[in-house]
Order: structure tokens, then C-alpha cells, then sequence
């Protein structure tokens, strides 16, 4: 069992920065457009943490979190 607390999200799907085509058309792919959506992006922005969250963790248990940054130059 793995969890990730966000405790404060806030994410928009109307008006603002929706109305850019780059923006508006990323949130379209994910079917997160319009009114009502918003709880549907903030689940999907927690599940990408928890996704970057779990790949860390994995990578500090096999020990190859330290020779990855190297490798990428981060």
C-alpha cells in the first residue's frame, strides 16, 4: 500500500489559462475540459506524484538513485 497526502491542490479547467490552444488541447486529451472537471485533473495531477513518488522510492531501494542523476546530469 502506497499513498501520497496533497493536502491543498488547486486546478482550474475553465477560463484563464484554458483558453490557450496548447493548454486547451492538453486537457481535451485528457478529458479534462470544461465544467465539472476539476476533481478529474486534481485525481490525475495526485496519481502523476504518486507515479514520481513510487519511481524515486524504487530507485533509492535498488541503489541506483544517486548513479541516475549522474547519468542525466540532474
Amino acid at each position: 500500500y502506497i499513498c501520497v497526502r496533497v493536502p491543498a491542490i488547486e486546478v482550474g479547467t475553465v477560463g484563464g489559462g484554458t483558453r490557450l490552444p496548447c493548454q486547451r488541447e492538453a486537457l481535451e486529451m485528457i478529458g479534462c475540459l470544461g465544467d465539472g472537471k476539476a476533481r478529474r485533473l486534481a485525481e490525475i495531477v495526485a496519481v502523476t506524484i504518486l507515479a514520481g513518488e513510487l519511481s524515486t522510492l524504487a530507485a533509492q531501494a535498488a541503489g541506483q538513485l544517486g548513479s541516475a542523476h549522474a547519468a542525466l546530469g540532474r
